[in-house]
């Protein structure tokens, strides 16, 4: 037996005004200081209905800590929200997410949150997401990546009831993104799409959504790259990493996350980035187990950027979009590198995306492929 979740989703041109129509009245906001200053906080005060209470919670940082998450607890309980808002990007929605358990559950350990543990949530408050970022997927996840104080991990905490009641995909929150955001964020969608396609847990409604997802990024993101008024190519994205989470979050991801999650942690490196790195080694190491799926995705690609091969025709697109492809790229030190060799291989074999790979990977393998990357 298997379950295909969803948000409800509402997207396109001025879906940011269905704020207008909400029911609830008293509205936690996470997010952080540059959405803030972009000014899309306002954009959605503006659309809020006139007699709600807002509290804005605008620190969220670049990666959440668990002890973040405990010390924004009391402004959220003395508030007294019935709905809770992720305004941002995977950091913002995950910090949401995690608030809005530990708010309607005071007394949850984080670690406690796992799909075979019943939360029974929903007896405060709903909580509603709006990515300002195409690509981590986190409006439509049913998982939250909250670190551990020291950062040397990331916690991947998963239950089906932490999934959004609703996702807002309005292009206008995406319009204005840094060059560099929209490409790594938009790999990073990518990255979603094909390790879904490829998963242990691959079924139906994932591939179709996996596949979908990456003829629309790759299709688009040229344009959406070269003018940020091509409204119908930023729309295309967002749907497209959006339909990613959609198809990552009701299969899994494999091993392109784990040495990213890893790497990431490690070494401070950007979320889409640091996947996006590992993607076409991954690849090429799968072919075997999953040469009907790398070639079915591989022909959702343009034919202007398409190889024999999905791991080539990966590596054309991320080249052609001038994206790191080794650790000098990434200004890490090779010594340095080498010296956590050890600690990112023991992370990486810890997560999910290793048991779910479609090939077994011990860490001899997780090895050579950190090496591959030198």
């Amino acid at each position: 037996m298997w379950f295909f979740r969803s948000p409800s989703i509402i997207y396109g041109e001025d879906s940011i005004s269905y704020l207008n129509d909400i029911p609830q009245r008293r509205i936690a906001i996470l997010t952080d200081g540059n959405i803030v200053r972009a000014g899309l906080v306002q954009k959605v005060r503006h659309e809020l209905p006139e007699d709600a209470k807002v509290l804005i919670i605008d620190d969220v940082p670049v990666e959440p800590t668990l002890s973040y998450v405990s010390s924004i607890k009391g402004k959220i309980d003395q508030f007294k929200p019935d709905l809770i808002m992720g305004l941002g990007g995977g950091s913002c929605m995950d910090c949401a997410k995690a608030a809005f358990v530990t708010y309607e559950k005071p007394g949850l350990d984080m670690h406690d949150i796992t799909p075979l543990i019943n939360l029974d949530l929903r007896k405060k408050a709903r909580i509603i997401l709006i990515p300002t970022t195409s690509g981590t997927g986190s409006e439509c996840s049913w998982a939250a990546v909250i670190s551990e104080d020291d950062h040397g991990r990331k916690n991947e905490f998963a239950s089906p009831e932490i999934i959004a009641d609703f996702a807002i995909l309005d292009p206008v929150m995406v319009s204005s993104l840094p060059e560099m955001v929209r490409k790594s964020t938009a790999i990073d969608a990518l990255t979603h799409a094909i390790e879904a396609r490829s998963s242990a847990w691959k079924n139906p409604y994932s591939d179709i959504f996996a596949d979908k997802a990456v003829e629309l990024i790759t299709s688009n993101l040229m344009d959406a790259i070269a003018d940020n008024e091509n409204v119908d190519a930023i729309t295309n994205v967002h749907i497209g990493a959006s339909m990613a989470g959609l198809a990552f979050s009701n299969s899994q991801i494999t091993l392109a996350h784990s040495l990213g999650h890893s790497l990431g942690a490690h070494f401070n490196i950007p979320h889409g980035i640091s996947v996006g790195i590992f993607l076409p080694h991954v690849i090429r190491f799968n072919y075997s187990q999953a040469k009907s799926e790398y070639s079915a995705i591989n022909k959702k690609f343009p034919k202007s950027l398409r190889k024999k091969y999905l791991h080539l025709t990966v590596e054309n697109f991320l080249k052609q979009l001038s994206m790191p492809m080794t650790i000098a790229d990434l200004k890490i030190p090779k010594n340095e590198y080498e010296k956590k060799m050890d600690s990112m291989a023991s992370l990486a074999l810890e997560s999910t995306g290793t048991v779910l790979n479609p090939r077994d990977a011990g860490r001899s393998e997780l090895e050579m492929l950190f090496k591959e990357i030198e």
